[in-house]
């Protein structure tokens, strides 16, 4: 099978499917002679057949196994290039960063190609994507209603302010019930105690969109708070009263200081602009006891372009800091930390500020570095408080460029994800979770298969009966949980990520997010994923051997037995002394009495060989097997034997050795030969055979205690 380092790989495979899972196989359009061209072009163009499905886009190859899967929600942009002598090319970006250019022979098939994924890419209603046909997991069982209806309800608010430790100084209020004061708020929110309905619903109408100012953390240590509004609708003279009183409350209920920090994330001069269409920020005038900071994170369009110029490889020094607002959230970290509270706002309260509060959280409290704190984070400050996953990804209405739909456009979330990877890289043992994590986060964040990320807001993702209609994403990763995590996360290293270093030196460029499926340039394995491997590789290793303890132990328990048998006279054998068993090694000998008489049993055991300096440090392919052997013993002791064979057959099971992840470019299984193309791809090991294979040719046990590729399974009729 032909290698091709440079070529993109399959997004979302068959073995994300599952075996009969509904696809959408009723095809649009099928082009035939299709070339695919290398990008870099190092490699040859592949011959094939493009397949348009109403869930993916579908490329095969015609002489190899190679294929492409891209769902439609992860098509960005189709650009028809000027007709060549070879063929008319065709060019296809995608969300998550994929760029395929196919070369077509017929002009004809050309443009219906490009009519054909314009259309899938840009659905016109939101029930027109995949998530709402995708009802089967990814090994093609019907989706457990048990377990998804616990993942549509990952986060229970009341019991996750429960968990902060909220005081009575802060409630519960239910004003917003049915949406029916602001729509892009949760039903639920927490406020000031001492702060009346009226008073509320008076913040509400005076704050854009009517995002008043609520709680979103609250600092169990010092009693400090942080919580999030959007700006107030002051122009150049209003003012209210009651945002003024809720502003106040809210410093009040903070027993460590009565000041409050208003952070404005917004530049100062865009402030100042939105004053001329009746917005604006607080007059410092009408606001007691509060600190006022403005910071430069520019708005929607300055990222979008930025992360254009940073693809092209164009991006400036200068605008690097453009990219991570790690700032406003570090100092609402430090005001926190200092018992202060603090209030974030941006314009709308939805971009900007959710980026903000979550980072602040993220760095106090270690519960949201875990994998399911961090679902809770998301839920909470992105889903819940209303971020437009719809508008912000494209998942409808995308035209061609420059129109109201492309401008709402913007990589605010993957920026978020982008500066939890640099925490990451400066804290690896703060989080449960791995970059894999992240890059599959945000692949379906765009993708449209699960229906998690649908939606602008909760009211939306209520009126569209997503948690009945459509599977969400966290019942996919609570499936591959091994896949994303962190070998080197320890629980009890950082409490507060201090010392977190925000100059533009210290912020390195995410390769395998930005270039994963440039491989080329790529590291041929992550020290990450050496890591885990290792560390499952251990724990194989260690449960084997203490499955041998435990057989060793039962026969030497029925030796023990029989020798009693024999010194009392019940012995069958015609008067002659039947054999025990010795084990002089004490690795094989758990019960430590190895001088009882004997006939010998011999012991064999494989040496493991130091590796060569070019390999990783997990083993190479050749697997070891311990095997014992029995000499037949005398007269009746053919037991003896017969355990002997019994531990030999439990022994051989497990493979010493697996191969390195270094050269493993493809599935070990002769009958598929999948590429693993992607360095984020997950390469899993058999516990049989030690060989690497793709998710589709190993079944993982429910504990994931046992891991066998299909051959082993075929050669165990009891598997």
């Amino acid at each position: 099978m032909p290698h091709s380092h440079n070529y993109s790989s399959l997004i979302l495979d068959p073995s994300h499917l599952g075996e009969g899972q509904a696809v959408g196989y009723t095809e649009d359009i099928t082009v035939n002679k299709v070339q695919l061209v290398d990008r870099l072009g190092s490699e040859p163009n592949i011959y094939g057949t493009v397949h348009i499905t109403t869930s993916h886009v579908i490329f095969k190859a015609d002489d190899s196994a190679k294929e492409i899967w891209i769902p439609n929600g992860l098509i960005a942009s189709v650009e028809r290039k000027p007709l060549t002598t070879a063929g008319s090319p065709l060019t296809v970006r995608c969300k998550h960063f994929l760029t395929l250019t196919f070369l077509i022979s017929r002009d004809k098939d050309c443009q219906d190609l490009l009519e054909t994924l314009q259309r899938c890419g840009r659905p016109v209603n939101i029930a027109d994507v995949f998530a709402f046909e995708n009802r089967e997991t990814v090994d093609g069982t019907r989706v457990d209603v048990e377990k998804e209806a616990e993942s549509w309800s990952r986060l229970d608010w009341d019991a996750e302010f429960a968990r902060q430790g909220v005081d009575n100084k802060w409630r519960c209020t239910e004003f917003n019930l049915s949406y029916s004061c602001c729509d892009t708020y949760p039903e639920k929110l927490w406020v000031p105690t001492a702060v009346t309905t009226q008073s509320l619903i008076a913040s509400c109408r005076f704050r854009s969109r009517g995002r008043l100012p609520v709680l979103t953390y609250w600092h169990k240590t010092n009693g400090a708070s942080i919580s999030r509004c959007a700006q107030p609708l002051t122009g150049f003279s209003a003012r209210c009263v009651e945002d003024e009183a809720l502003m106040d409350h809210i410093a009040k209920t903070n027993p460590s200081c009565a000041t409050l920090y208003l952070i404005d994330t917004r530049p100062r001069v865009n402030a100042m602009v939105n004053k001329v269409q009746g917005k604006g920020f607080e007059d410092v005038r009408n606001y007691s006891n509060m600190q006022f900071h403005f910071f430069d994170i520019e708005n929607i369009h300055v990222m979008r372009n930025s992360l254009n110029k940073l693809l092209e490889g164009t991006l400036p020094e200068a605008a690097v800091n453009e990219r991570f607002p790690e700032r406003p959230g570090i100092i609402a970290v430090a005001e926190t930390l200092r018992g202060i509270s603090c209030v974030v706002h941006c314009s709308d309260g939805w971009d900007r500020t959710s980026q903000t509060v979550s980072i602040a959280q993220l760095i106090l409290d270690p519960f949201y570095r875990t994998t399911r704190g961090f679902e809770i984070l998301v839920e909470k400050d992105w889903l819940g408080f209303g971020h437009k996953f719809d508008d912000r990804c494209g998942h409808v209405g995308i035209g061609t460029p420059g129109d109201d739909a492309s401008k709402e456009i913007s990589p605010i979330f993957a920026q978020f994800l982008d500066v939890v990877f640099q925490m990451m890289r400066q804290k690896p043992r703060a989080f449960e979770f791995n970059q894999r994590f992240l890059i599959e986060l945000h692949e379906h964040v765009y993708s449209c298969q699960y229906g998690t990320f649908l939606g602008n807001c909760l009211k939306d993702r209520h009126d569209l009966q997503l948690s009945r209609r459509t599977q969400s994403l966290w019942t996919y990763f609570a499936s591959r949980v091994d896949d994303f995590k962190n070998p080197l996360y320890d629980p009890e290293a950082h409490h507060f990520l201090t010392n977190i270093d925000i100059h533009p030196s210290a912020i390195v460029f995410w390769a395998p997010l930005y270039n994963r499926f440039d491989t080329g340039i790529l590291a041929k394995e992550s020290v990450e994923d050496v890591a885990l491997v290792t560390q499952e590789h251990i724990g194989m290793l260690e449960q084997t051997l203490l499955s041998l303890r435990t057989k060793l132990s039962e026969i030497k328990s029925s030796v023990g037995r029989s020798m009693s048998m024999v010194d009392s006279g019940h012995s069958s054998n015609n008067g002659a002394v039947g054999p025990s068993v010795a084990f002089s090694d004490p690795l094989l000998n758990p019960l430590g009495n190895g001088d009882l008489p004997q006939e010998p049993v011999a012991v064999e055991k494989g040496l493991l060989k130091h590796q060569d300096t070019d390999e990783s440090g997990i083993y190479d392919p050749s697997s070891m097997t311990i095997s014992v052997r029995c000499i037949r013993p005398r007269g009746s002791a053919d037991k003896y034997r017969i355990h002997a064979l019994q531990f030999e057959a439990n022994v051989g099971t497990s493979a010493i050795r697996w191969k390195s992840l270094r050269h493993a470019d493809e599935c070990s299984s002769k009958m598929c030969g999948a590429e693993f193309v992607t360095k984020g791809d997950r390469r899993l090991h058999c516990y049989q055979c030690g060989g690497i294979f793709c998710r589709r040719c190993v079944k993982v046990a429910a504990d994931s205690s046992e891991r066998l590729c299909d051959g082993c399974r075929n050669e165990d009729p009891e598997l």
